[in-house]
């Protein structure tokens, strides 16, 4: 199997539940040896989430492919010390503990840089290290409210509303990823390791403030409002079998929309710009609702318009593009057989990136990792013993 290129990294991953998972499936993908550390009872997903089969969660199985699984017991001192123990021999480590969690157990950025100088550590937390709420705990919907992105979202409807599907935990998770690459190359460069925090709120704001906070850039505000950018195309247009969206941005794509429905005279040149793209809009509007979505597809697509249909999953399955790029596929799972997932988002020439591993049963890996680190048999089974591992 060809490796990929980050292969030859090995990270050190205490997280759970979302924003850490996606991080470090994110870099497994990537080639990095995983080593998830885990409590006694596993990381939260993998029974707080459902649906579920055979005691195995949709959302453990859907964070942590490419991983390998130990047990730890950190409330445990033989627990924490065999953690610095494994990231003396590490390249990374990333938390996403309520922060102070780490520092009091031993095993924050202090104490294992003492073991390893080298080591990228990358602590994943709620808010900015100062301010009111920098030990405050945080999930996704409050960030997601508290960066502004609730009231982006519902500006439509008039009330805030959240996206459904853990955005920020995401967002989060892949920006931690980039950070943590970016710092592994620094300390190969260098020869020295790093400090990386990553607060959620502030990645989120990153991502949205971009393209949703025009009105306040350029100072003072209130001069510019006027001058608001405003999107008639970010909605889908009913057709009469379902929905499709319809994006044109220059003038050309506007024409062809009216010339693809057969009305070439809805560009009128008499008018000005805004009225003529308000009334293509407009009425393009009525003819789709007249029509089905593969006829009008088919007749945008003709003259180049940018359009697409609106899938459900179940559509999306079956879509001839998905298909033929493979974008889902299937694998066997004990216990629970067939598991669908999607591939990994990119794809390189040389150094790919796949599922090497399928996520891992709870404590699967802990002997085969402990052996690795050069710890003897004997003293593998003492830990086990005295409860410190599984």
């Amino acid at each position: 199997m060809t490796d990929g290129p980050l292969a030859g990294f090995r990270i050190l991953d205490l997280t759970s539940v979302v924003s850490g998972p996606f991080c470090t499936m994110l870099l497994g993908d990537l080639g990095a040896d995983i080593i998830k550390i885990e409590a006694p009872e596993g990381d939260t997903l993998r029974t707080f989430s459902r649906p579920q089969k055979n005691g195995m969660s949709v959302g453990f199985l859907s964070f942590n492919r490419n991983k390998r699984s130990i047990v730890i017991d950190l409330h445990k001192d033989s627990g924490r010390n065999l953690v610095r123990r494994l990231a003396a021999k590490a390249d990374a480590l990333i938390e996403n503990n309520r922060p102070g969690v780490a520092d009091r157990l031993g095993i924050g950025y202090a104490d294992i840089r003492r073991v390893n100088p080298k080591i990228v550590y990358c602590s994943i937390s709620g808010f900015g290290p100062d301010g009111p709420n920098a030990n405050a705990p945080a999930y996704d919907p409050l960030i997601q409210g508290y960066s502004g992105l609730s009231n982006v979202q519902g500006a439509r409807i008039g009330r805030p509303m959240g996206v459904q599907m853990a955005m920020a935990d995401k967002i989060t998770g892949i920006t931690a990823a980039l950070c943590l690459v970016s710092a592994l190359h620094a300390a190969r460069n260098r020869g020295v390791g790093q400090y990386v925090r990553v607060p959620m709120l502030e990645a989120l704001i990153a991502f949205t403030f971009n393209d949703t906070g025009f009105q306040h850039v350029l100072q003072p505000p209130e001069e510019f409002k006027d001058q608001m950018p405003r999107s008639s195309t970010v909605e889908p247009f009913k057709t009469k079998d379902g929905y499709i969206s319809v994006g044109p941005f220059t003038d050309a794509q506007y024409r062809a929309i009216a010339v693809a429905l057969g009305h070439p005279e809805w560009w009128d040149e008499s008018l000005t710009r805004m009225d003529r793209v308000r009334g293509i809009l407009r009425k393009s509007a009525e003819v789709y609702q007249e029509k089905n979505s593969a006829e009008i597809l088919a007749a945008l697509r003709e003259h180049d318009v940018p359009c697409a249909p609106v899938h459900s999953y179940e559509s999306l399955f079956e879509d001839p593009d998905v298909i033929a790029n493979q974008v889902f596929f299937m694998y066997d799972y004990p216990g629970v057989g067939k598991v669908r997932t999607n591939r990994c988002s990119a794809r390189f020439s040389e150094t790919p990136m796949q599922m090497r591993r399928i996520p891992p049963r709870l404590a699967e890996h802990t002997d085969e990792l402990l052996r690795e680190c050069g710890i003897e048999r004997a003293e593998i089974e003492e830990l086990r013993a005295a409860g410190v591992i599984r």
